[in-house]
């Protein structure tokens, strides 16, 4: 069958249209209601992701990203269509990094988490509300991405993380955020995600303070900064330390920005990030090893 002329089958679903300066003249460039993506999807039998894609090689943008134009060029929106991203941990930081992520393109994303939301999680958690409370962390984020994004792949596994099945969680991943609770899970995380090559970005927080960095190998960074671990009666202090609304979501717009440098592979270590918002600041530390 000969592939449609996409010009002529979307034009009425076209939602604006922008002429840009090239250096071979005038480029338009069209912007498509997700109505005309999923029929241009439905022709060529593709997930509406890859329908996308197909379409950016023609001009032709989502509208959903029409305000990201000139920000991001269309190769690098089809990388991140394309992309695949490990969120482990779904709840104060998780549930804004995954959000985050399908909003700027992240195409797929698998969700792990085995916690359900609780009344303590109101004051800070992205998507618990009173009608989700009882409920599976990871279903209920997973649902929410469906109705922000319906193109993007996302995998809900409702499980513990631990050493018997990180190598697999991360496979085939481009990046793995860590939004977990304790040190030695975090480390475990990075340690599987560097042996398979996938980028790391770590964050946490605590209080109205948090910390990120993003790292691409060979150093395991969390052991630098935590060379004796973390008891269970440190864990369990730390569970019950205040933290509040603002630096959760503030840590995960710097975790989820590293995670797409990583993505388009221009910058997938980084160094480490505090920001201290009773100030306001934020500081940068750069590791020993790259002075």
């Amino acid at each position: 069958m000969t592939k449609p002329d996409p010009h002529t089958l979307l034009r009425p679903y076209v939602r604006a249209t922008y002429l840009t300066k090239t250096a071979a003249g005038q480029q338009q460039t069209l912007f498509v209601s997700l109505e005309g993506l999923r029929a241009w999807a439905g022709v060529l039998g593709l997930p509406l992701r890859d329908a996308m894609c197909d379409l950016l090689e023609h001009h032709i943008w989502p509208e959903r990203f029409r305000r990201n134009f000139g920000m991001v060029a269309a190769g690098d929106l089809a990388r991140r269509l394309q992309s695949r991203v490990l969120v482990l941990g779904c709840g104060g930081l998780g549930g804004h990094v995954a959000e985050l992520l399908a909003r700027a393109g992240v195409g797929g994303i698998r969700l792990v988490d085995n916690d359900t939301f609780d009344e303590s999680n109101l004051n800070r958690q992205r998507f618990c509300s009173e009608r989700v409370l009882g409920q599976p962390k990871v279903i209920v984020v997973r649902d929410a991405l469906a109705d922000i994004a319906s193109h993007v792949e996302t995998e809900a596994l409702e499980l513990v993380a631990d050493s018997t099945n990180l190598s697999s969680l991360v496979s085939g991943m481009d990046v793995a955020l860590d939004c977990l609770d304790s040190i030695s899970a975090k480390t475990a995380l990075e340690q599987a995600a560097l042996a398979a090559g996938v980028a790391f970005v770590h964050g946490s927080v605590l209080r109205d303070e948090g910390f990120c960095y993003a790292s691409s190998g060979p150093q395991a960074r969390l052991e630098e900064l935590y060379p004796f671990g973390q008891s269970a009666r440190e864990l369990e202090q730390a569970r019950r330390e205040s933290v509040g609304a603002l630096a959760p979501a503030s840590v995960a717009c710097l975790m989820v920005k590293l995670a797409l440098r990583a993505i388009l592979q221009r910058t997938a270590s980084s160094a480490l990030y505090h920001l201290d918002l009773s100030v306001p600041e934020l500081e940068r530390f750069d590791w020993a090893d790259n002075d």
